[in-house]
């Protein structure tokens, strides 16, 4: 991973352009925190988790799909909320297994591999995801990434205090 402080309303404006003619971007809706710091992260890989989790939920849900961000502690927790068909409860421990898919998934296509991979990348960031889901209500996918440190800002108080004993 090559790590960099990442502002994640610019990353999620500009993937959602760039994604325009490919997924159904006009349902997705912004709700991020006024004091949501940026994370560190992998732009390209934390692109690759939202791409996925997005994809998903569009396919699941005709309604509007939210992507939440909020500050928790020293990380930033990322939702994204479908009002889709959910998913049963027995699906939901094994959801981010490799090859597995919802035995109730009617959708053609897949392998059962992006929320494996989608898992691997977030955990590789130090982070941990989860789901909640309640079948014909919806399915909540958040994950957790570190904030990043906001820039330290040096003062020269000291510094000339310091000088003015030599």
């Amino acid at each position: 991973l090559e790590k960099s402080p990442v502002n994640l309303s610019v990353l999620l404006f500009e993937m959602m352009s760039r994604s325009m003619g490919v997924l159904e971007m006009d349902r997705v809706e912004l709700d991020l925190a006024d004091d949501c710091p940026r994370v560190l992260a992998d732009p390209t890989r934390l692109e690759r988790v939202l791409l996925n989790l997005l994809s998903n939920a569009l396919k699941y849900s005709e309604a509007e799909v939210v992507v939440k961000a909020a500050k928790v502690k020293r990380e930033v927790v990322v939702s994204v909320v479908d009002r889709g068909v959910g998913m049963a409860e027995e699906d939901l421990p094994r959801i981010f297994d490799r090859f597995y898919r919802p035995k109730s998934d009617t959708k053609a296509g897949g392998l059962g591999l992006g929320l494996y991979i989608a898992r691997l990348l977030v955990e590789a960031h130090g982070g941990r995801i989860w789901v909640e889901s309640e079948v014909g209500k919806g399915t909540t996918f958040s994950f957790t990434l570190p904030a990043a440190k906001p820039p330290r800002t040096h003062s020269r108080a000291p510094l000339r205090k310091a000088m003015t004993y030599m």
